[in-house]
């Protein structure tokens, strides 16, 4: 498929590209918040894992790997050592043996409850002199443009 369109060749136009500055927002924000949550003993990913098992309860490491923007392989090596560190355990559901799920456990229920009081300050920061109605346009175009690139 031949196309006219030609990479930017200036800086202002990079940025005017706006997957460029979404990307770029979320290096530094991942950068920023793992810096953190360093404090509270935690990582992103680590952060992530328990907050979908806090909101949804069991969950599949598939599932977990989609929900927190990780690969499989990465969420389930996350999972091995969230089990070892007792931050969440494996279980299998009464009503569906051939499903393994992850729940939290008080340790890693405790973890979350302790960190949150970082992700509250990383939002503030974040969102720092922005209105309520550009935040709440931002939110509601990003979540067109994740609808937009989900299969």
């Amino acid at each position: 498929m031949a196309s006219d369109a030609a990479p930017p060749a200036t800086i202002e136009a990079l940025e005017a590209q706006l997957s460029y500055l979404i990307n770029r927002l979320a290096s530094h924000g991942q950068s920023r918040l793992g810096a953190m949550l360093k404090q509270s003993g935690a990582s992103l990913i680590v952060l992530r894992t328990l907050s979908v098992l806090h909101i949804e309860g069991g969950l599949t490491i598939n599932e977990i790997a989609e929900r927190t923007f990780s690969e499989q392989s990465k969420a389930s090596r996350t999972i091995d050592s969230m089990v070892a560190a007792g931050l969440v355990e494996r279980h299998t559901p009464d009503n569906d043996l051939r499903r393994r799920e992850v729940v939290l456990t008080q340790a890693g229920r405790k973890l979350l409850l302790d960190c949150w009081p970082q992700m509250e300050l990383f939002n503030a920061l974040v969102c720092k002199g922005i209105s309520e109605e550009d935040l709440a346009t931002t939110r509601r175009v990003l979540m067109a443009m994740t609808a937009n690139l989900r299969p």
